[in-house]
């Protein structure tokens, strides 16, 4: 269990999902807890036209409203990009020393950037964490120490670590809401547009909200529904229970009072039908746009029958597919075993097989239902 300052910190975290303002925040009480000056986080697409932001703490937040800021972004930030481009290498949700990027503490202390942040506000040495595996997305946080210290404390690491994983959700998480509201100017409404189900649940199992999508998977009786209690029920009593088990711990997260950044379920289907995926994951509304002082969860439902609306196109563009790969990604999407993917491309099964095998590769999933997820997570399924 997290201490008070650990729990506050969750809370914040999560509120960034439906209010990106709360960063500022989240940051400054994660900031608190590593004994920290100050933190930068960016969120970056590799794509051009794709959002290129930077979420701040206060020390920096302060800095960068002022002249000696406004210079440093546009002359001396440039500088930074070598050091980020250096943390791709490194492994996700570890803590790297500014030091252990490539340039030493004597040659970092020199360059103008440091120097003008040093004098400016205070940071010294700094710690990068990479945030998520992704090639399309770059999300990152350089954590900033007072100049008093020659090193980044010894005890970091065990600090910020649990943390790590629920700023990563909430980052995934706030890609869809923003994209929402950006095209459609609405919180509940423009959920339809989601052509993933999304469900908004409260910490007893209760659902108040569902899109369409999500109504429809509801409809099927299929292996889930929506009783007239409105909470989730599925044919297995065990598997029920664990769902709410688990909507219930996302929800106790969201308020600051446990560690479960996600859930994951495979939802068996009377029909036959590939399982529907089914994911909880931890939503906050301190600012009241969904539902005031909303602590819950949210539910990701995903119907595989229902792949094509995957953006492929995109994404075998993103990951370097060829266009037999990209064919062979799709038909592995809507569930084709290897017989029936070589019968429908005149292929062998061995083919069929060392193609699948070059897409898992290259996108570094091990399964159809990761492959699903990541095309979600990369290209937020809003129409």
């Amino acid at each position: 269990m997290f201490g008070a300052q650990q729990s506050k910190a969750l809370e914040l975290i999560y509120d960034t999902a439906v209010r990106p303002g709360g960063w500022r925040r989240a940051l400054d009480q994660t900031t608190s807890i590593v004994g920290a000056r100050g933190i930068a986080l960016v969120i970056r697409g590799r794509n051009a036209g794709a959002p290129n932001l930077t979420m701040m703490s206060q020390v920096y937040l302060d800095f960068s409203r002022k002249p000696s800021g406004w210079y440093y972004g546009a002359f001396l930030a440039r500088l930074q990009e070598t050091d980020w481009d250096a943390l791709r290498s490194f492994p996700v949700h570890k803590a790297i020393p500014d030091t252990d990027a490539g340039l030493s503490a004597d040659e970092l202390d020199v360059r103008a950037d440091y120097r003008f942040l040093r004098k400016r506000t205070g940071v010294a040495r700094r710690v990068g964490v990479r945030l998520n595996p992704d090639e399309v997305w770059f999300d990152a946080m350089s954590i900033g120490f007072d100049r008093s210290l020659n090193q980044a404390p010894m005890g970091l690491s065990e600090q910020i670590k649990p943390l790590l994983p629920h700023f990563s959700k909430a980052i995934e998480m706030g890609r869809m809401f923003t994209l929402l509201k950006a095209r459609y100017r609405a919180a509940l409404s423009a959920l339809d547009h989601v052509q993933a189900g999304l469900v908004i649940a409260l910490p007893g199992g209760a659902m108040i909200v569902e899109n369409a999508e999500a109504q429809r998977i509801f409809d099927l009786s299929d292996g889930l529904v929506k009783g007239r209690d409105g909470y989730l029920s599925t044919q297995d009593a065990d598997l029920t229970k664990r769902i709410r088990l688990a909507i219930e711990a996302a929800a106790g997260t969201a308020d600051g009072m446990g560690n479960q950044h996600e859930a994951l379920f495979a939802i068996p289907r009377p029909s036959g039908e590939t399982p529907i995926l089914l994911e909880v994951a931890p939503i906050s509304d301190a600012g009241g746009e969904l539902e005031t002082g909303l602590r819950g969860a949210l539910i990701t439902l995903i119907d595989p029958n229902r792949a094509p609306y995957l953006k492929l196109e995109r994404f075998a563009a993103l990951y370097n597919l060829t266009a037999a790969e990209t064919d062979v990604c799709r038909w592995v999407a809507e569930g084709a075993g290897i017989p029936e993917i070589a019968d429908r491309r005149g292929t062998s099964p061995t083919t069929t097989k060392n193609q699948i095998a070059a897409v898992l590769s290259k996108t570094g999933v091990h399964s159809r239902a990761e492959l699903i997820r990541l095309v979600l997570r990369v290209l937020p399924p809003v129409a």
